[in-house]
Formats: C-alpha cells, sequence, structure tokens
C-alpha cells in the first residue's frame, strides 16, 4: 500500500496532521528566511532530527552496553538451552542489572519512521502546510481549473498556476490565493514537486529536469549504504565478530549461535534501502533531502557515539588484556624460577 493511500484514513490525520501542522509551520520560518524552497527542508530535517539526536546517542550507548554483554548472554543461553522462560529471565535480569532498557533501545531508532509521515504531508501539500492556504480555497482552485485530487496533493496545481497566467490571474483576482503563496520548488538546477524516475521514456522527454533528479536517489541509497556501514564497524562487538568469522571458516564449532537481534538488524539493512529508495520515486523530490540529511546526521552521530563510547570501551578493554597478558607472562616467570631453583636443589640432593 502507498503512502498516498495510506495518507487518506481518518486515523492517519488525526494522529500526524497536528505534527504536521507543526513541521508545516517551522518549514514556513525557514522559507521566509532562506528564500528557498530546499534549503527550507534541509533546515527543518536538521532541526527535527538534532532535537532527537540526545535520544539516539543514549539509545545508541544502551545498545554499545548490551553488545559488551555478549558473552554472558551466550553463556546463558547455553545454560538454559532447553528453557526458553528460564532464559528470558535471566536474560531479561542481566539487562536490568546493566541499567539497560530493551524497550528505549527500540523504540528510538523508529523515530525517523515516525519523522517520515508529517514530512510527507508537508512535501506533497506545501500549499497549504508551509504556504497557509486553506484546504477549501485549494480545492475551490481545483474545481476552477479542473484539476482533480489537489487538496491531497499540491504539486499538480503549483505546476499549473506558475505556467499558465490566466490561470493565476483568475485564481488571484477571486481571492483564493497570492502570487507570493506560490512556492519556488527549484533548488540547485532541480525541480523539487517533481518525481525522479528511471524510466527512459519520462526522461528523454524532458531531459534537463528529469537527470539532475537522479542524483537525489543515488544520494539517498549511497548515504544509506555509508551509515549501515560505518554502524556495523563502529559496533562495540565489531572485532569479535570479525574474528570469530574467519575462525569459523576453517572450523564450523566457532560458528556464532543464533542471535535474533542480529537477524533483525541484517534483514532491516536489506529492507531499509531498498524503503528510501523507492520512496525517492514515489513522491516528490524534495522528500529524498528528508533522506538524505536524516542519513548524514546518522553518520555524524555514528562516529560521535564511536569516539564518546564505543572506542573508550575498546581501549580499556584493552588495557585489560594487556595486564592479564603481563599477570600471566609474571607468573609463568615465577614457576620457571620454582621450577629452575626445585631442580637446583634436588641436584644438590643427589650429590
Amino acid at each position: 500500500m502507498q503512502l498516498s493511500h495510506l495518507v487518506q484514513l481518518g486515523l492517519f490525520d488525526f494522529i500526524f496532521g497536528p505534527i504536521a501542522q507543526l513541521f508545516g509551520w517551522l518549514t514556513s520560518l525557514l522559507y521566509e528566511f532562506f528564500g528557498n524552497f530546499g534549503l527550507a527542508i534541509i533546515f527543518m530535517t536538521i532541526i527535527v532530527r538534532g532535537l532527537t539526536m540526545p535520544l539516539n546517542v543514549r539509545s545508541a550507548k544502551a545498545m554499545m552496553k548490551q553488545q559488551t554483554l555478549a558473552d554472558k548472554q551466550a553463556a546463558i543461553k547455553r545454560k538454559y538451552a532447553d528453557d526458553k522462560q528460564k532464559q528470558d529471565e535471566e536474560m531479561q535480569k542481566l539487562l536490568q542489572e546493566n541499567g539497560i532498557s530493551t524497550f528505549s533501545g527500540c523504540l528510538v531508532p523508529l523515530l525517523p519512521i515516525f519523522f517520515l509521515f508529517p514530512t510527507y504531508y508537508i512535501v506533497r501539500c506545501p500549499l497549504q502546510y508551509i504556504m497557509g492556504v486553506s484546504r477549501s480555497n485549494i480545492k475551490q482552485i481545483g474545481e476552477i481549473l479542473n484539476i482533480s485530487g489537489v487538496v491531497e496533493d499540491n504539486i499538480s496545481l503549483i505546476t499549473r498556476l506558475q505556467n499558465d497566467g490566466a490561470a493565476m490571474s483568475s485564481v488571484v483576482k477571486r481571492g483564493l490565493i497570492t502570487a507570493q503563496q506560490i512556492p519556488d520548488m527549484k533548488f540547485l538546477g532541480m525541480d523539487l514537486g517533481k518525481k525522479p524516475s528511471f524510466n527512459p521514456g519520462t526522461i528523454a522527454k524532458e531531459p534537463s529536469i528529469y537527470l539532475p533528479l537522479l542524483i537525489i536517489p543515488a544520494l539517498v541509497l549511497l548515504t544509506t549504504l555509508l551509515q549501515n556501514y560505518l554502524m556495523a564497524a563502529t559496533r562495540a562487538d565489531a572485532k569479535k565478530r570479525k574474528e570469530d568469522k574467519e575462525r569459523a571458516k576453517n572450523n564450523p564449532a566457532f560458528n556464532a549461535p543464533d542471535d535474533p537481534a542480529a537477524r533483525t538488524t541484517k534483514i532491516m539493512n536489506i529492507i531499509m534501502p531498498a524503503f528510501m529508495l523507492a520512496t525517492t520515486f514515489w513522491l516528490p523530490a524534495a522528500f529524498g533531502f528528508y533522506w538524505i540529511v536524516g542519513n548524514l546526521m546518522g553518520v555524524i552521530q555514528t562516529i560521535l557515539t564511536y569516539y564518546m563510547f564505543n572506542k573508550p570501551y575498546e581501549e580499556k578493554k584493552k588495557e585489560l588484556l594487556e595486564k592479564k597478558k603481563m599477570v600471566f607472562k609474571k607468573k609463568q616467570k615465577l614457576e620457571a624460577q620454582a621450577s629452575g631453583n626445585a631442580s637446583g636443589k634436588s641436584g644438590k640432593n643427589k650429590k
């Protein structure tokens, strides 16, 4: 089911309508400040996602702590392999003892998806949510110009009014809209009101419009893959996972036990890039900026959490390992000396 069908449901209007109004108000202020639709969308995303970054960092910290308990979790799974209920109880007890909430860890990463819907509203209906034109006026203009579906999607109406001076003059004279309420959807030579297309026929008809738009889905895919790669590479257990994988190639006994969380992450790393890429072709190009800016902020967040939490943990772990090695070597040296002394005494006694 496409987003346009979901938004037509009253429940979605009830839940996301007020948030879309708030996002629209913020984007309207940014549009007035920059005088540019693309920059308004970009900075709206930066502000909204930036406000949630502390929650994301906290969630990342909780996930890092959970990853450090991997060995203990594996031990619990082995110990209670035949008792699923006891296994779950011990797992929950372990997490609680270490101050980890699985609920918050799952909820926070879903915020970008939650924000997807109000962003969808404002890029499809900029006249209503950004420029302040009422739904009734938009409907009347659509009826006058014989354009259907303009209340759910303002883009076709904006295009018509920008390209048809007579139509624009007619609705302005009726007091339904002003010339200042028609947003300029151009940004860096791209028309953000158009949907990117991979159809050769569509591109061939208007190459000056559709060729530049292909940059947006390409950047969406690249930034998504970059974020996923960095998240995997900076995990607290990334090095151990890599070593286990290498050992498992030679000895199947080292294969990691089944991990539902890891399996879910692997599936999401396939589904999300595909979903993000698909939405950039379903929706106006402006929506692609939501994904691109959000992904770049995710990259920044991943780097920050790595240097704030993961790297110090790795350095402390390395330091502890070095201390253990030194203690072990010292113990071996003392044992060797004791053994040598015992041998010396034994030789003297024989003489």
